[in-house]
C-alpha cells in the first residue's frame, strides 16, 4: 500500500508524521511522501491521490463537539458525498475519540484518512481505520509486543551480587 500525507493548515506536523508511521509500521508499510497546503488543499490532495493508495490528510478540528478536521466539508462536496440531515457525511466511516471526529472515505481502489490535527487521538482514530484499510489492501497489523516488566531485584543481583 503506498501512502501519502498532506498537511492542511496543520501545526503539529511532527508528532503527527510521527504518530502515523508509527502506524503504518505495524502493517509494514511507510509514508512515500508528504506535502503541506495552506488555503487551497485540493490541488495537492489529487497529485497525492495520483500516485498513492492512501492519503492521510490531518487539519485542525474546529466548531461544536463533536469537532471535525476544517477541511472536511470543501472535501465531502469535491468527492460528492451526501450529507444527511444531521450534518454527517453518508457512507463514510466516521472515527470517533471524546469530542473530536475523523473519516475514512474509500473509493473503490484509494481511500482517505481525514485526521484532525490533534495528536492526542490519532492513535485511537488510526486503530479504528486499521481494519478497513487492512481489509481493502490486504494487509496484516503485526502484533506490538510489550516489553518485559523490569525485575529490578534480579538485576541488583547480577550486576552487584545481592543487597
Amino acid at each position: 500500500m503506498k501512502s501519502s500525507l498532506l498537511f492542511v493548515n496543520a501545526r503539529q506536523t511532527y508528532f503527527a508524521q510521527s504518530e502515523i508511521e508509527r502506524f503504518l509500521a505495524l502493517l509494514d508499510c511507510r509514508l512515500s511522501g508528504s506535502e503541506a497546503a495552506f488555503g487551497s488543499f485540493l490541488p495537492a490532495l489529487s497529485s497525492l491521490l495520483s500516485r498513492s493508495d492512501v492519503v492521510f490528510v490531518v487539519a485542525p478540528a474546529e466548531g461544536f463537539p463533536p469537532a471535525k478536521p476544517a477541511c472536511a466539508a470543501a472535501l465531502f462536496e469535491r468527492l460528492h458525498v451526501p450529507i444527511g440531515p444531521d450534518g454527517e457525511p453518508r457512507g463514510v466511516l466516521r472515527l470517533t475519540e471524546g469530542d473530536v471526529e475523523g473519516y475514512l472515505v474509500e473509493s473503490r481502489s484509494q481511500a482517505i484518512c481525514l485526521l484532525p490535527d490533534d495528536v492526542r487521538v490519532l492513535p485511537a482514530m488510526l486503530s479504528q481505520a486499521c481494519a478497513p484499510l487492512c481489509e481493502k489492501f490486504g494487509l496484516v497489523r503485526r502484533a506490538v509486543r510489550k516489553p518485559p516488566a523490569p525485575r529490578f531485584g534480579e538485576e541488583l543481583e547480577e550486576e552487584y551480587g545481592g543487597l
